[in-house]
């Protein structure tokens, strides 16, 4: 770990930017306590994206000056707003507190979460300066060079890195943002930024979310949230599987946000009245119900917390807008229940149980269209990955809390069936079993089946059934919560009896979670190294030339060979611009000419023009370790140089070859 102590700039940096712009906003927002740092990321995250896309627009370099200068302008939105909202008589009261001990006791437990997860990943990783060999990573860290060295990482640009020839293309670029942040405040590389950003994701976004969540959902009993946070760090499948797997570091990113935008939903439809920890018509442990614990919006309410979801939309759709979709899945579903309570009051009457019918109606199937049927996911629903199990094994994987196979946490997965029968007795709680079992179902048509159920209702999730996986730690954490509390409580009722304190019994049963987190570090450990630890694309020996090239190759000059091979890292490694910066891509007619023809340079007198515009003097040359027989691979077949006149060599290492392009 001693080279994880080398990068903490990095480290620093990325905690900083994820959290320190939202943290603003959020204060200005009159959020205090655990809302205001539960909401921070997502905050930070919609800073970011959208100060990228205006300053793109205007012209102006990307950098921490115009986020900080966008995190004002969005402090004074809040303050507008909410302005604006008394002054037409609105109900939008001062924050009020809860008390101190419930915040630290929440953030307690984040911070020992946060450890656990953190761990895991690095460890994971092994080495700030590794990353993971896999197709998606290559565009990412290539888009995360090019936005750097351009100045612009606005989504509206980011995809042309894979059609270098167009003016515009639309990639969610929050990841990518957020990272060229992490490099220009460190100094640290691309790579080595990635990874802190991974850290910062689990560390600190994850944990931090989800105590706001249980805190909005189970209520602000000190014991709980501590519970809350530590539990965070309990599930493989959340957050550390999209943080390797693909490798997926947007969709991780806006997958961790979820959380706060759950609670904020919670709040807004005030789903919680009459649950454990609020009072009302639910009978509940006595313990629970005091006058400080009763009402877990105080410091929110219902129009600041509206307010502040729409304010993290933007920021989670430019992050990965299959969240957005999973967001309305789960909000759905609280939606739901809480029109279903309302229309079941005695007193409510025909013609509005009628109203909410037709816009639950509505509600649903407009979503159904959305996802099945919309433009805007309609290259994603192209996307098809045959099941690898059946409906039956998918089924039982999310019950034991371990899709597509991550290791099971058999006392965190035990802890969420506890919590899924305690919840479901208490009416006010029975939507985020639901919630669950949505996820639940999702995930188990799309990892079970190929039939045109799955193809139909996959498309945003590119029929992916490990990015519906990763939804699984939203509702498993707070409802481990509220098994462990329903089993401390059980435990301190009896113990009372013989006069054994009530609160020592739950601080025992805490700590022994605390115990086990750290416990799962280790299989959580090995989810993340996967996919790290492959070397499919460069081996030590491509590596080590690949980053001896600012001293082979002048500053300005761009670099060709066939992507697959290992050239496609000749930006992130050796701060060279690399002609094809994806594994595929569009690419104009010159690209195309000289992946096809190049090592004709001698004797086709259209190449060498087509090398000059490019502003081509190197190819790196060597065979294809990298999925072999890929029929992508074909298109490169002009970029084995190695036998071709014109072409000298410069330097090798591994399986590649430097050449200097003399023919031209």
């Amino acid at each position: 770990m001693s080279a994880w102590c080398a990068a903490w700039p990095a480290l620093v940096a990325a905690c900083g930017v994820l959290v320190l712009p939202g943290l603003v906003v959020a204060l200005a927002a009159g959020l205090r306590g655990i809302p205001a740092l539960g909401l921070a990321p997502a905050l930070s995250v919609t800073t970011v994206s959208v100060t990228a896309v205006v300053a793109g627009r205007l012209g102006v370099p990307f950098g921490m000056g115009v986020v900080a200068l966008g995190a004002v302008v969005l402090s004074a939105a809040m303050v507008g707003v909410l302005a604006l909202a008394r002054s037409l008589g609105l109900r939008c009261p001062e924050a009020r507190t809860v008390g101190h001990l419930p915040d630290l006791a929440g953030l307690g437990g984040a911070a020992v979460g946060g450890v656990c997860a953190a761990v895991a990943v690095a460890r994971g990783i092994g080495r700030p300066d590794v990353f993971p060999q896999t197709f998606d990573a290559m565009f990412h860290l290539n888009a995360v060079w090019t936005a750097l060295r351009g100045g612009d990482a606005s989504s509206l640009t980011l995809g042309t890195v894979a059609a270098p020839e167009r003016a515009a293309g639309f990639y969610p670029a929050a990841w990518h943002g957020v990272t060229v942040l992490v490099a220009q405040l460190s100094g640290a590389g691309v790579i080595v930024s990635a990874s802190a950003v991974s850290v910062a994701i689990a560390g600190v976004v994850w944990p931090l979310g989800c105590v706001f969540l249980v805190r909005q959902t189970v209520g602000v009993r000190p014991g709980v949230l501590l519970a809350g946070g530590v539990l965070a760090a309990a599930f493989g499948a959340t957050p550390h599987l999209l943080l390797s797997y693909g490798t997926l570091w947007p969709n991780a990113l806006a997958t961790v946000l979820l959380p706060a935008v759950l609670a904020c939903a919670v709040t807004v439809l005030r789903v919680p009245e009459g649950g454990i920890g609020h009072g009302g018509p639910i009978e509940a442990p006595a313990s629970w119900r005091t006058d400080e614990l009763r009402a877990a919006d105080l410091s929110l309410g219902r129009f600041r917390a509206g307010l502040v979801a729409v304010a993290v939309v933007p920021g989670m759709a430019l992050a990965h807008p299959n969240a957005v979709l999973s967001a309305v899945l789960l909000v759905t579903v609280v939606a739901l229940v809480s029109g279903w309570q309302w229309v079941a009051r005695p007193r409510t009457s025909t013609a509005r149980r009628v109203a909410v019918g037709v816009a639950a109606l509505l509600l649903v199937s407009t979503e159904l269209w959305v996802v099945a049927q919309s433009p805007v996911f309609a290259a994603t629903r192209r996307t098809s990955w045959p099941a690898r199990q059946g409906l039956a094994q998918a089924a039982g994987e999310w019950a034991l809390s371990a899709p597509v196979r991550t290791p099971v946490p058999w006392l965190a997965a035990a802890l969420v069936l506890v919590g899924c029968v305690t919840a479901w007795k208490r009416p006010s709680w029975r939507w985020l079993v639901l919630a669950h079992a949505a996820a639940g179902a999702a995930f188990v048509v799309v990892a079970g089946s190929d039939g045109p159920v799955s193809r139909t209702l996959s498309g945003p999730w590119y029929d992916d059934p490990f990015r519906l996986a990763a939804l699984l730690g939203v509702t498993a954490v707070p409802l481990a919560t509220v098994g462990l509390a329903h089993l401390a409580d059980g435990v301190g009722d009896r113990a009372a009896a013989s006069r054994w304190p009530e609160r020592l019994v739950a601080a025992a049963a805490i700590g022994f979670v605390v115990v086990t987190g750290g416990v799962y570090t280790g299989s959580n450990t090995r989810v993340v190294a996967t996919w790290y630890a492959g070397q499919g694309m460069v081996g030590s020996g491509e590596e080590s030339l690949l980053r001896r090239l600012p001293e082979l190759v002048p500053a300005g000059s761009t670099v060709a060979g066939n992507p697959w091979n290992g050239s496609v890292l000749s930006a992130p490694l050796g701060d060279r611009a690399a002609l094809f910066p994806h594994l595929q891509g569009s690419w104009g007619p010159d690209r195309a000419l000289v992946a096809a023809d190049l090592s004709a340079a001698g004797s086709d007198p259209d190449v060498c023009p087509a090398v000059r515009r490019l502003r081509l003097g190197y190819v790196l040359s060597g065979p294809v370790s990298f999925w072999k027989g890929d029929w992508r691979q074909a298109a490169y077949r002009g970029l084995d140089v190695s036998r071709a006149p014109g072409f000298v060599p410069v330097a090798s290492g591994g399986r590649l070859t430097l050449y200097r392009i003399t023919a031209c």
